[in-house]
């Protein structure tokens, strides 16, 4: 079973300020227990759903804005048990790890000395965590050094394309996954720079033919005019299975995609204290 848990669905700066929803990134667990962008939040939903930090075995971090990194730090001290064991990877884009002009370092170089390896990654890169090999994706966003990750699972190819605008270039680099997750931050008829409206997720979505389109990271104008509206709108399009993420929902992966609002992640630690609801696909 391949699980992916929402712990924050929020993004961009007055999403991330306001916190209407939560922003602490994407929860995968596939043998390996991998956290994707621990923005605001991270730290604070993963107790509220018995994930234990100490449990994880990589972070990833997409880019250098705060709405991705912001936990980071005290994520990696759950990973170092607390700074008495070097353990955990650590990988981000060169902006995040190294610091590339007016961005970053994100991560202090105390907490780059407690954790188990420290990786800065670039487009184009192949890396393994345990025995799953994840490719490095370009993006085209404001902060340059920024990437995207597919996963290659045990139950397909999962495609978090990261914050990004749409192109051939970025189309390309998630065709062939099953799974794939769209930062959408903007609504119809609201496109701006460096990243996806809901007209360029349905392009890049009807393009890549996933089985499932997962959408998630929603800005504040897009929460108003309503994320499941996005998802009708991308599914007929594209004829595309689309969902509109909810903070902590858990997508769980095999023959078949099942979806649970507010549910938990498949860790092995207790189920969140209620499911408001299931669909299967």
């Amino acid at each position: 079973m391949t699980t992916l848990t929402f712990l924050g669905t929020g993004g961009g700066r007055f999403a991330t300020i306001y916190q209407p929803r939560g922003t602490g990134g994407i929860y995968l667990s596939d043998g390996v227990r991998i956290h994707i962008d621990p923005g605001p939040g991270a730290a604070v939903n993963m107790s509220r759903l018995s994930l234990d930090p100490a449990k994880t075995q990589a972070l990833l971090v997409s880019h250098c804005h705060p709405d991705h990194y912001t936990d980071a730090e005290i994520l990696i001290e759950g990973m170092a048990r607390g700074g008495f064991g070097r353990k955990g990877l650590v990988l981000g884009s060169r902006s995040v790890v190294e610091g590339v002009g007016v961005f970053g370092p994100a991560i202090s170089d105390y907490h780059k000395s407690i954790a188990g390896e420290v990786r800065s990654v670039g487009a184009d890169d192949r890396i393994t965590i345990e025995e799953m090999r994840v490719d490095i994706t370009p993006t085209l966003h404001s902060d340059p050094t920024g990437v995207g990750f597919r996963f290659h699972t045990s139950n397909g190819v999962i495609s978090y394309v990261g914050d990004s605008e749409t192109g051939p270039e970025i189309i390309q680099a998630h065709r062939g996954s099953r799974v794939v997750i769209i930062c959408l931050t903007r609504p119809l008829g609201s496109r701006i720079a460096y990243h996806m409206c809901t007209e360029d997720a349905a392009d890049f979505v009807e393009r890549t033919r996933p089985e499932l389109a997962l959408l998630t990271h929603f800005g504040m104008k897009l929460l108003h005019e309503g994320p499941e509206r996005q998802a009708r709108y991308i599914q007929k399009r594209s004829g595309v299975k689309t969902v509109a993420a909810t903070d902590l929902m858990a997508v769980q992966i095999n023959r078949s995609i099942q979806v649970r609002a507010f549910g938990s992640s498949e860790c092995g630690q207790k189920q969140a204290a209620r499911t408001e609801g299931r669909r299967r696909f």
